[in-house]
């Protein structure tokens, strides 16, 4: 499922009408689009929290999120022979702004009202008691071995 729309990336990129005869397509668009959300919920998933996401107030944060990683995206398909790859100041920005959203999502700063799901099955170098869901690290460390 994806948070936004193609008019929502269309009205980030309002120079831009995308149509089946379009570069980029329609088509393409829609798949830039599913691109960027897939995106978004792997970045979330890894952090634990369950997607697709519920919350009211955050999903339309995420809405901005996806048209704005399909607007950036979508500029760099009207330039696919330049060298630099749609490299235009409204592209940049686009981009900038993309990047800075999935950056704060990698580093936690996820609003409260979204759904932390199940704990994932990663392992770790170290046991947490009564935990089942994990499997077993790789590496083990008795108490008897730390250095303090």
């Amino acid at each position: 499922m994806s948070y936004c729309i193609v008019s929502d990336v269309q009205g980030l990129n309002p120079k831009r009408e995308y149509s089946p005869t379009s570069t980029p397509n329609l088509a393409q668009v829609n798949t830039l689009i599913d691109t960027i959300s897939d995106e978004i919920d792997l970045v979330l998933s890894s952090a634990g929290y369950t997607v697709p996401a519920t919350g009211t107030a955050f999903v339309s944060a995420l809405k901005r999120i996806n048209a704005y990683g399909a607007a950036a995206l979508a500029e760099m398909a009207m330039f696919p022979e330049s060298s630099g790859m749609g490299e235009t100041p409204h592209w940049k920005i686009l981009l900038q702004i993309y990047q800075g959203w999935i950056k704060s999502l990698q580093e936690g700063k996820v609003p409260a009202d979204l759904d932390v799901g199940a704990p994932l099955p990663v392992g770790s170098n170290y046991t947490v008691s009564g935990l089942t869901d994990f499997p077993d690290p790789v590496f083990r460390k008795s108490e008897a071995n730390l250095p303090f």
